[in-house]
């Protein structure tokens, strides 16, 4: 029962990395695609 829970433990942690990865992803694509409106703005004023 002990490798059971040692498993269950590496699980969760490697649920948790992924999760947390697919947050900084959203992240920095959500700030990229406000960089790309900015340049575009910019853009179409000039």
């Amino acid at each position: 029962m002990k490798n059971f829970e040692s498993l269950f433990v590496a699980w969760m942690i490697v649920w948790a990395v992924f999760f947390g990865y697919q947050v900084t992803i959203a992240r920095r694509l959500s700030q990229l695609q406000g960089e790309i409106e900015r340049l575009k703005s910019q853009l179409g004023r000039k």
